[in-house]
């Protein structure tokens, strides 16, 4: 992938932000400066983590929710009633914060690739997308209905974000685990980290028990135009795969010419899985462990490219294992 090069700094880069399409943000993790050892993935104090896989779960929250005595009523059309909506429900925590969420965890945690962070090494892990494509994804946004325990109310739900409904990128909640969610990444009392005043200019992350603490192990990233690729996401779930697995991939721009191969470990080709024009936005395509001839191919690595006019845009592993 192309990229320009962003600077990691050790404390937040605010800029003045008009939300339109293809708002960047990047979020940065260093598990060394986390401080509660029972939430900082295995590391803090100093400490790195070690973990091999990192994933993020986040929430956006867009716009105000009334409740009218019996359900939420989304009510977006006041920019400043969203605004302190989102910030308002931090405290007491409300996950109606959450009203579009993007990763697997709840009870049976998915190693699944949605979410996953990429590592920088010595227990620092980032992830980078843009607001307007990860959450309006419905490959991508977890939809599963769930309980509030903390709210007697009757049940929120995610919902992937359509923002033909009104809203804009608010707030934007944070939790993070390992693979299986034996290990977790929370504020310093073990709740909810948040990105507030994403609208104001003036964004922060700030932690969940007080909002009015910041939290120095996550830094950020955000802006228009500042990331420079023809594609920027790309998961592929499940991996290692039996039977079946799934490339989940976002185009920037409409292309004319896109492949998408798969090769053996020693470089030849053995599936075309797609070939021709393709509109931007998101996309995911199946491949079942077959040849271009139909055989099913040997257990081992293999992997995969997204090339655009001939020029790689992504490319990156996948494991058959029967």
């Amino acid at each position: 992938m192309k990229k320009i090069s962003l600077l990691i700094t050790a404390v937040l880069f605010s800029a003045a932000v008009s939300f339109s399409q293809n708002t960047y943000l990047k979020i940065t993790l260093d598990t060394k400066q986390m401080t509660n050892p029972d939430y900082s993935l295995g590391g803090g104090n100093g400490i790195p983590s070690t973990c091999d896989k990192v994933y993020a779960h986040l929430g956006l929250c867009t716009c105000n929710l009334n409740f009218n005595g019996t359900e939420y009523i989304r009510d977006c059309h006041t920019a400043d009633s969203n605004q302190y909506f989102c910030y308002h429900q931090i405290l007491p925590y409300r996950s109606n914060v959450w009203e579009h969420v993007v990763g697997n965890w709840g009870e049976n945690p998915q190693d699944d690739g949605i979410g996953l962070m990429t590592s920088l090494g010595n227990g620092v892990y980032s992830i980078e997308f843009y607001i307007e494509d990860y959450f309006t994804n419905p490959a991508l946004v977890n939809t599963n209905t769930f309980v509030d325990p903390n709210d007697p109310r009757p049940i929120v739900n995610s919902t992937v974000w359509n923002p033909s409904d009104g809203g804009s990128p608010q707030t934007i909640g944070m939790v993070f685990r390992n693979a299986d969610g034996t290990l977790t990444g929370r504020d310093d009392l073990g709740k909810d980290l948040f990105i507030v005043n994403l609208k104001s200019g003036s964004p922060q992350v700030v932690q969940g028990s007080d909002p009015s603490t910041t939290f120095s192990a996550i830094t950020f990233v955000t802006g228009i135009g500042e990331y420079n690729n023809d594609i920027h996401y790309v998961s592929v779930s499940p991996n290692p795969f039996r039977e079946q697995t799934q490339i989940i991939y976002t185009l920037l721009e409409q292309t004319k010419n896109l492949n998408i191969k798969i090769f053996n470990s020693i470089g030849q080709e053995v599936k075309n899985l797609y070939s021709g024009a393709q509109t931007s936005g998101s996309h995911s395509i199946f491949w079942d462990g077959t040849s271009n001839s139909g055989q099913d191919l040997p257990s081992g690595v293999y992997y995969f490219t997204l090339s655009n006019n001939n020029t790689v845009i992504a490319s990156d592993k996948v494991v058959i294992s029967k």
